[in-house]
């Protein structure tokens, strides 16, 4: 893989659903191996997640202690940056959030939707004995009341994510108004949104998150901050179809993605 890409989504062992051996050191290691240029860890912070069964936690101040070791002991061998991937709720969660985010100096923070406040939108009781519109409104209406309420954040993730988990892609009639509106909110606040390559591992590449129209209205609306991630959980997934997210870009009219550091956002050229 050429030094010149960025892979700004990935998970170590502190989030939930990572491999156990995927410590933040191995994280770093394999991408110094794969030639990545650059890394995000962006480890999940999903606050009053609702399955007891398999609990999202975070040890923050043990993550926050590790990022920091990290970034001396490797910043000199690619470039690092202190990420954190939010869980967007409505309410609470949204204040747990802020206390993280504005106490430690992280680089990049990403605004995802994994659930509601009943159950994350993987499971069944999300989607079971419901139309596809109505998982489709509730996720996106859980996404544009977070980003009306809470702004410190920098990106949101798998913007569409949803797509991942319905038997039947919903009519864009069914999701635009939404995106339109969540877009020029993002545009407005001078936020950002990523291409999560992850899409092509989950089988919807051709679909995409974001899908190639989504991303061409945030062109067409005067977006300029992209970022690209795999959302890797395991250490053989960092950096994976980087090329497939800057091939896309390139097809809406983007010359550039966007790098964080010190959550500002500077643009190198594709």
């Amino acid at each position: 893989m050429a030094k010149n890409h960025f892979d700004q989504h990935m998970h170590s062992a502190f989030s939930y659903d990572a491999e156990p051996q995927n410590t933040i050191g191995h994280v770093i290691e394999t991408a110094i191996a794969k030639g990545l240029a650059g890394i995000a860890v962006t480890d999940h912070l999903d606050p009053l997640w609702p399955d007891e069964a398999a609990p999202s936690t975070l040890d923050v101040p043990a993550y926050e202690a590790a990022l920091t070791a990290a970034e001396n002991a490797y910043g000199d061998r690619i470039r690092f940056a202190k990420g954190i991937e939010l869980g967007f709720i409505p309410g609470e969660a949204l204040r747990i959030c802020e206390d993280a985010v504005s106490g430690y100096p992280y680089d990049f923070v990403i605004g995802s939707v994994h659930s509601s406040a009943e159950t994350p939108i993987d499971l069944p009781p999300f989607h079971e004995g419901r139309a596809v519109k109505d998982i489709v409104d509730e996720y996106y209406t859980i996404l544009l009341d977070s980003i009306r309420h809470y702004k410190n954040y920098d990106v949101i993730g798998h913007i569409n994510g949803i797509d991942r988990y319905t038997d039947g892609f919903a009519p864009k009639k069914a999701y635009m108004p939404y995106i339109d509106e969540i877009l020029r909110a993002v545009i407005k606040d001078g936020k950002g949104i990523e291409i999560n390559t992850s899409a092509f591992r989950y089988g919807i590449g051709s679909r995409g998150t974001p899908t190639q129209p989504i991303l061409g209205r945030y062109k067409e609306l005067g977006g300029e901050i992209v970022t690209i991630g795999s959302d890797a959980h395991r250490a053989a997934d960092i950096g994976a179809f980087l090329e497939k997210g800057e091939e896309m870009l390139l097809a809406a009219g983007f010359r550039h993605i966007a790098v964080y550091q010190n959550r500002q956002p500077e643009f190198v050229k594709l």
